[in-house]
C-alpha cells in the first residue's frame, strides 16, 4: 500500500492548481492507494475550502483541516475536528506567517492532540528562490514545539529541510516524524532511515509542486528493504490516523 501524506487540491493564489479528478487519475496511474488532501493557500478561505474537501472523503481520500492559527479559537478547532470529519491538520508557517512557538497557539495544538489528530507542519530553511527562509519556518522550531506539547504528533514537512540537528531530534522524540516530500533524494532517504529509523519517516509528494511518480520512485529506488519501504510508504502514517 502507498499513502501520499501531502497533496494540495484547489487553486493556489500563486498559480498552482490541481483538482480531485487529476489527483485520482495520477493515483491510479502510479499505484497510490490513498492520499491526504488539503487546500492550497487560497486568499484566507482555508477553513471553507477545507470543509468543501469533505465532499471527496472516501476510503482513498483523506481530508486534513487547514487554517490560519491567528484567525481561529481553540473552541472553533475543537468543533471542526469533532466527529472525525477531518483526519488531521495541516499548518503552513510561511504562507500564514506565524511562529509555531507563539504560546497563544498552544491551546489550539492541545485541541488537535485531544482529538487524536496528527499535525503536518510546513518547515524550510530556504525559500523557493534559494534565499534564507524566515526564522518562524525553521524545522528546529517544530522540534521545540514537539517538546512543549508532547501529546501532539507532528509530521515535519519537506524532510525537515534536511537539517541534521532537527533530524537527530526527530529520532529521539516519540511524537515527531518527517515527510519525504521535495527534499528527499534516494541517498538522503536511505541515510536518514539508517540514522533515525524508517519508523520516523512518512511518504509525501507535495503534489502538484512535485510529481507523485518521482516522489514514490525516490523511496522505491533508495536501496531500503521492502519492509522499510512499506513503513515509509504507508504503515507509519496509518499508525497516526484515527479511523
Amino acid at each position: 500500500m502507498i499513502i501520499d501524506a501531502h497533496v494540495h487540491i484547489g487553486h493556489d493564489k500563486g498559480g498552482a492548481r490541481q483538482n480531485i479528478g487529476e489527483l485520482r487519475k495520477n493515483m491510479k496511474r502510479y499505484g497510490i492507494d490513498k492520499a491526504v488532501i488539503f487546500p492550497f493557500d487560497e486568499n484566507g478561505q482555508l477553513i471553507s475550502k477545507s470543509l468543501s474537501l469533505l465532499n471527496y472523503k472516501s476510503s482513498s481520500i483523506i481530508p486534513f483541516l487547514r487554517f490560519d492559527p491567528k484567525k481561529v479559537t481553540p473552541e472553533e478547532i475543537e468543533e471542526l475536528l469533532a466527529e472525525n470529519r477531518f483526519s488531521g491538520v495541516k499548518l503552513h508557517t510561511r504562507a500564514q506567517n506565524f511562529d509555531p512557538l507563539d504560546s497563544r497557539y498552544y491551546p489550539i495544538y492541545r485541541k488537535i492532540a485531544e482529538a487524536g489528530k496528527p499535525l503536518l507542519l510546513h518547515t524550510s530553511k530556504i525559500t523557493r528562490f534559494g534565499k534564507k527562509a524566515a526564522v518562524n519556518t525553521d524545522p528546529d522550531r517544530a522540534v521545540k514545539l514537539a517538546r512543549h506539547v508532547p501529546e501532539l504528533s507532528i509530521i515535519i514537512a519537506h524532510m525537515a529541510s534536511v537539517s541534521w540537528d532537527a533530524i537527530a531530534a526527530i529520532g529521539k522524540e516519540d511524537n515527531l516524524y518527517l515527510d519525504t516530500s521535495i527534499n528527499g533524494t534516494t541517498f538522503v532517504i536511505k541515510m536518514i532511515a539508517e540514522r533515525i529509523g524508517p519508523e520516523k519517516m512518512i511518504f509525501g509528494s507535495d503534489s502538484p509542486y512535485s510529481d507523485q511518480e518521482i516522489e514514490v520512485l525516490k523511496v522505491k529506488k533508495s536501496g531500503l528493504s521492502k519492509t522499510d519501504q512499506e513503513k515509509i510508504l504507508s504503515k507509519n502514517l496509518l499508525g497516526l490516523l484515527k479511523p
